[in-house]
This record gives C-alpha cells, sequence and structure tokens, in this order.
C-alpha cells in the first residue's frame, strides 16, 4: 500500500470526483421522486418519510462514526508512513461495523410497531420501517470499505459505488411500489423503502470487488507487510474518534427526528385533520426538504475529502497547508451554496411544480430556501473540526441548535398562521445556529479562513444572478409553458453566475484543473481569457 502524498489540489480533485458521481446520484434521486410521487401521492410519500428519521439516527450511530474514523485514522498512519497499522485498523473497524450494522438492524425491525404508533402516529407506516431495515447492515459494512478508500484519498471507488447504489435503488423502489401498490398504499410505501436495501446490496458488492482488485497488505513485489496484533488498542484508537463523530451524526440526524416526533401532533394542535398533517408532512419532508440537500452534493463531497486531507496536514504540522485548505474550502462552500440558495428562494413554486407536478410544495420551500447555505457550512465545518481533532465541537453546537429547533416547532407550527411553514423557519433556523457556532470554533483555531474577495464577489454574483432569473422566469412564464420557462430560468441564472465568477476570481485556474476530465482544458482557457 503506497503512501499518500496530498497535494493543495488533491483534496479538491477528490471532491469533484465525489460530486460528479453525486450528482449523477442525486438526480438519479431526484427523477425517481417524479414517478414515485405520480404513484403514491403526498399520503403515501408521507407514509414512506415516516420510515427514514429513525432509520437515519440508527444508521449515523451504527456508521457515520467509524466511516470517518477510518478515513481519518487510516490518512494519519499513512502521513507516518505505517501502512500496515492503516490496514490493520481498517480490519478491526470492519469487524466493529458489522456487528454494528446487524445489531441496529434487528432493533430498527423489532420496534418497527412502536415507532408506527408512537411516533409516526400512523399504524400503517410499520411495514415501510420494516422493509428499509436490513439497509441497516448492508450500508454499515459498505461504510467500512468507503472508508478505506477515503483514507487513502482514493475517491474513484467510493463515488462508483453509490452511483450503483442510486441504481439499484431507483430499479428495486419504482418496480415494487408499483407491484405492491394494489395491495394498499401502505404496501407500495413499503415497496419503494425495500428498494434501500436492494441498492445498498448492489453497492457493497461492488465494493467487496474493488477492495479484493486493490489487494492490500501487499508491496509491489508481493511479499506480505509485517503487522504486529494489536487490535485492542487499534480498537480504542477507532472508537475515540468514532464515538463523538456518531454522536454528532445523530445529533444531526435529530432534525428529521424532531420534525417527525413534533410535527404531525403540532399541527393537529393547529386545528388540522391527520390526514391533511401527514399530507402536509409530505411535502416538507418528501418535496421540500430534498431540494435543500440537492445542491449540497459538493459540500457533501468536499466535507468528505476535507477529514483525512486536514488531518494528515495537522499530523505534519503543515499549519499554512491547513490554513489554505480550510480557506479555499470556505471559500467555494460559500460560493457554490449562496447562489442555490437564492435560486431556490426566487423559483421556490416553479421547481417543485416542474419536479413533482405539484406547486403547492412552494410555499412549504421558500422558508427553508436559506438553510442550503447554512446546511453547506455546517457540513464542512463539521468535517474542518473532526480532521483537526476537535471531534466534540461539532456535537456541542448541534445539540443547541438542535434545541432551538425544538423549541421553535413546537411554537411555531401550532400557529395556524404558519402551521407546516413553522417547521420549514426552524429548520433553517437549526442549521444557521449550527453553521455559526462552528465558524466561530474553526476560527479561534485556524488563521485566515476567510478570503474576503472571493466571499464579496461571489455575494455581488448571486444577488445579480437571483434577481435576473426572477425576472427571466416571469417574462418566460407569460410567453411559454410554465414548466419551459423555469428550466429556461435556470439554465439562464447558471449561466449568468458562472460567467459572473471565472471573471471575478472567485474559481481560480488551479481550482478548474482539480476538476476531473475537461478541468485543465477549462484552466486553460479561463488562463488565455485573462490574459486578453
Amino acid at each position: 500500500m503506497p503512501i499518500v502524498r496530498s497535494s493543495d489540489s488533491a483534496f479538491l480533485r477528490g471532491a469533484f470526483i465525489l460530486t460528479l458521481a453525486g450528482m449523477v446520484a442525486k438526480v438519479i434521486g431526484a427523477i425517481s421522486r417524479i414517478p414515485l410521487y405520480s404513484l403514491l401521492g403526498s399520503e403515501g410519500m408521507g407514509l414512506f418519510q415516516m420510515a427514514y428519521p429513525m432509520y437515519s439516527i440508527l444508521l449515523i450511530v451504527s456508521t457515520g462514526g467509524l466511516s470517518v474514523a477510518i478515513s481519518k485514522v487510516l490518512a494519519e498512519k499513512m502521513a507516518r508512513g505505517d501502512p500496515a497499522g492503516a490496514l490493520a485498523s481498517f480490519r478491526v473497524a470492519f469487524a466493529l461495523l458489522s456487528m454494528s450494522g446487524l445489531a441496529f438492524s434487528t432493533l430498527l425491525y423489532l420496534i418497527s410497531p412502536w415507532i408506527a404508533s408512537y411516533m409516526a402516529r400512523d399504524p400503517r407506516a410499520v411495514l415501510p420501517i420494516k422493509a428499509i431495515a436490513p439497509a441497516l447492515l448492508l450500508v454499515a459494512i459498505m461504510s467500512a470499505f468507503r472508508g478505506f478508500f477515503q483514507g487513502l484519498e482514493e475517491m474513484g471507488p467510493v463515488a462508483v459505488s453509490g452511483v450503483l447504489e442510486q441504481i439499484g435503488r431507483l430499479a428495486s423502489m419504482l418496480s415494487l411500489a408499483w407491484a405492491l401498490l394494489p395491495k394498499g398504499i401502505h404496501y407500495a410505501a413499503a415497496g419503494a423503502s425495500a428498494g434501500a436495501s436492494i441498492g445498498a446490496l448492489v453497492g457493497l458488492v461492488y465494493l467487496g470487488a474493488a477492495y479484493a482488485f486493490r489487494r492490500p497488505g501487499r508491496e509491489r513485489d508481493g511479499k506480505r507487510k509485517p503487522e504486529t496484533p494489536r487490535s485492542v488498542v487499534l480498537l480504542g484508537e477507532l472508537i475515540s474518534v468514532a464515538l463523538p463523530v456518531s454522536v454528532a451524526s445523530a445529533v444531526f440526524g435529530l432534525n428529521e427526528l424532531i420534525d417527525l416526533s413534533l410535527v404531525p401532533s403540532r399541527l393537529r394542535a393547529a386545528g388540522i385533520g391527520p390526514a391533511e398533517s401527514t399530507m402536509l408532512y409530505g411535502r416538507m419532508s418528501g418535496g421540500a426538504f430534498p431540494l435543500i440537500n440537492l445542491p449540497t452534493v459538493f459540500t457533501g463531497a468536499l466535507g468528505v475529502s476535507l477529514v483525512p486531507s486536514v488531518a494528515a496536514a495537522s499530523v505534519r504540522r503543515d499549519f499554512p497547508l491547513v490554513s489554505r485548505r480550510v480557506a479555499k474550502a470556505l471559500t467555494l462552500t460559500y460560493a457554490l451554496a449562496l447562489p442555490a440558495a437564492l435560486g431556490l428562494l426566487v423559483l421556490a413554486e416553479p421547481i417543485p411544480d416542474l419536479l413533482y407536478g405539484e406547486p403547492a410544495v412552494g410555499p412549504v420551500l421558500r422558508p427553508m430556501a436559506p438553510a442550503v447555505l447554512f446546511l453547506a457550512l455546517q457540513q464542512v465545518s463539521t468535517a474542518i473540526l473532526q480532521g483537526l481533532g476537535h471531534l466534540l465541537v461539532p456535537v456541542v453546537n448541534l445539540m443547541w441548535a438542535a434545541l432551538a429547533k425544538a423549541v421553535l416547532t413546537w411554537f411555531l407550527v401550532a400557529d395556524p398562521a404558519l402551521a407546516i411553514k413553522g417547521a420549514s423557519l426552524a429548520t433553517t433556523a437549526y442549521f444557521f445556529i449550527a453553521a455559526c457556532l462552528n465558524l466561530t470554533a474553526i476560527r479561534r483555531r485556524v488563521e485566515n479562513i476567510i478570503e474576503v474577495g472571493p466571499f464579496a464577489a461571489a455575494s455581488v454574483a448571486s444577488a445579480a444572478m437571483a434577481s435576473s432569473t426572477g425576472f427571466v422566469y416571469r417574462t418566460l412564464a407569460s410567453q411559454i409553458a410554465p414548466k419551459a420557462a423555469t428550466v429556461g430560468s435556470i439554465i439562464w441564472g447558471m449561466l449568468v453566475y458562472g460567467v459572473l465568477v471565472l471573471l471575478t476570481g472567485v474559481f481560480k485556474e488551479e481550482d478548474l484543473a482539480a476538476i476531473p476530465g475537461a478541468g485543465p482544458l477549462a484552466a486553460g482557457i479561463l488562463r488565455k481569457l485573462r490574459r486578453k
């Protein structure tokens, strides 16, 4: 296993690889939502989404921390020139993830009746919850392999597995939902939930094959590396990283759990009936929230790439490199998330109409649109703190944010004037508080985390994009079909923003060069244009 040496652009290249795969996966997921929404309707989508909050919490607890721990520990050991220790760490983590995945998968299956009756307040949700339970085991094992490749900063296998997982999920989700629909809406929702388990199996098969082909633990001459049995020590090292990361991830997942626990009941307190409450919950969790997550595909990938990159630089005590990577990551995060947030704000009704055929999602989406920026900053800042070794800081920050969200949800959703919009506002506040606390913590530990010029240029470009996009949509909508107007205005906004950020230097030549494939060519073209 060769020692990995990171350059300034290595973490960006890894992030771009994961982004491209993530975009494909997100497109597949978004495409699947269109026919799935048509099959299940708002009520069926509500049942489908009720399977996810507890699943997400248990998945994060059982896998999130160890996956990050594997990548961080492997990167640190490789930076110290200890590939045998890196491999031994992976093997210990693999065993632990397999056991935890099995345990939590069994737990979710057994407590599904309680979740459906007392949390979701709809007994029909028990079948979707049971159908998704096997995915916990499969994703846990898959996370071990992903953590291994992330620790080596080899993002290709991770990216391919994500795409294959989504393809398997899409095919099985739609086919099972369609086949089971005649038996009832709850059976169809269960079939859709089972797609997560089948997709995870597809991704796992690929990663297992990639790991076997990689043949870790052998030198190029085929001789086995010497290894010292030290499983207990390695287990303690992994858990010391995984435990706070898992807790932070679990607290992060409280966003959906708080919504599941409070939103339906508080909507009823506002005078809304059970069926309509489930429908409104479906619009928020199945309609608006996926759109909030969609633009963060890059920042999520950037966070995955940052943990081993920052950890390796920190171990070598290369603090100028740490500062450069942190500043670059935050600049790119802001420059990509701000226009996405403003775009959703301006086109809050047209975009759900385009994707779902249901513009009624728009009033729920608009108060949540600013959360795109705050969620992106929270993701990347958490990764930075984890890479620096300050693992408990994001945990505490998220706890404060979750507490604020719970209080706001309790009061705002019960107000008939706000109802489901109150849940959107509480979600925005949740990510805003978490991001601000994280950035404050980073500023205390790293110098020069803000590039003022690019931040200002991105702000001006985003404002210009948003105002022109709204104008173009209104103009086109008066002349052509609304959905065509939406597509045209989105393309216009992307072109306007792209030209502005390239001309103002927000994205530099080295940033473009890190993009796989056409990146070096695009960097060369930009260099020639700036010389003119």
